[in-house]
């Protein structure tokens, strides 16, 4: 790395693996890869991983940035094999993803790790993040619905409100850094999911083992959110729907499951209204329940082995998550459905 950078004192062992998966970003990477060679924090790598794109991304990031690995995919193997392939070449004990279309700020590393250096117990650091041409918050770390709903901490809100280090459930993985010692106990992004909620899903299993995720408010990256599949595109709809399901299932401990069956069901409802109803989306909308409903077995296999690794109670869980009838919430699903 150029010299320029800073080393931490006692950093010499603690390498940072940035992984970027990449699909046809030709146009993202040049702000996001020159956003990443540019950190104040010296030890680190940037692995590209091209998910078989038909543009000119390999070749411009060969040209342009000599120093990044590449790691150059025959097929789209989506988010989460792509980050596996990232993971198999990365040498860092911490393990970073960054979206193509994130852009963090030059001292977004060297502040994102400090917690996971002050406590072995942090397994997930989660970033600021902040839409890129808005300037309005993107993510102050993700929450959970006890319907087993990701979502944006402090969406549309002033970023300036966010500025203490709190306790969360999740980070988003457009801008995260995972303990490569939490991955492996608990497992890395799990490849069925293949685009959409697989971060939910890791921190999920993060915290029933017992680790802690942590928002640092000064760790800032621009972000231009789904910038790649789009929001409410077809592709958007079916992996958000299905994975959801995949969610709930795999590590919604039984007495939660019980006592918020009805939340769940509202969720439903709901995301049929909004979906099909509001936006016609028939036809991802019930093929995402079709083979979540074919998965059932695979998931309901993979929830026996993450069950039997918990180590927290359900009360504790619960003061993680968000009640989906709390007004703050339900005034953030009124303006979603507004604003269509």
């Amino acid at each position: 790395m150029p010299s320029r950078h800073k080393m931490i004192p006692g950093e010499e062992n603690k390498k940072v693996s940035i992984i970027v998966v990449n699909w046809n970003g030709e146009g993202f990477l040049n702000d996001c890869l020159s956003a990443l060679s540019d950190q104040t924090y010296a030890n680190y790598e940037i692995i590209l991983v091209d998910n078989g794109s038909s543009d000119n991304s390999v070749c411009l990031t060969r040209e342009k940035f000599p120093q990044v690995k590449i790691a150059a995919l025959r097929e789209n193997k989506g988010f989460t094999g792509g980050n596996a392939a990232g993971l198999e070449v990365a040498q860092g004990p911490y393990i970073a993803l960054v979206n193509n279309d994130a852009r963090p700020d030059k001292t977004w590393l060297e502040n994102l790790i400090q917690p996971m250096l002050r406590d072995r117990r942090i397994g997930i650091c989660a970033s600021k993040l902040i839409f890129e041409n808005s300037l309005i918050l993107n993510s102050a770390g993700d929450g959970i619905t006890t319907a087993a709903v990701g979502f944006n901490r402090g969406l549309g809100k002033d970023p300036a409100l966010f500025n203490g280090a709190d306790l969360v459930f999740s980070a988003c993985g457009a801008a995260v850094l995972y303990r490569r010692r939490m991955l492996a106990e608990i497992g890395f992004l799990d490849d069925n999911f293949f685009l959409y909620d697989e971060d939910t899903d890791l921190s999920f299993r993060a915290q029933l083992a017992g680790w802690k995720c942590v928002y640092v408010p000064n760790a800032i990256a621009f972000h231009k959110a789904n910038a790649t599949a789009g929001r409410l595109s077809d592709t958007h709809v079916y992996y958000h729907t299905r994975n959801l399901e995949f969610v709930w299932i795999k590590n919604m401990p039984l007495g939660l499951m019980l006592r918020f069956a009805h939340q769940k069901f509202f969720q439903e409802i709901g995301s049929f209204c909004y979906l099909c109803l509001r936006h016609g989306k028939w036809a991802p909308f019930f093929k995402a329940k079709r083979d979540a409903l074919k998965m059932l077995p695979q998931m309901w296999k993979e929830r026996r082995a993450i069950q039997a690794r918990r180590r927290v109670s359900s009360g504790y869980l619960r003061s993680l998550m968000t009640s989906m009838f709390t007004w703050d919430f339900v005034r953030q699903k009124i303006r979603q459905l507004i604003k269509g």
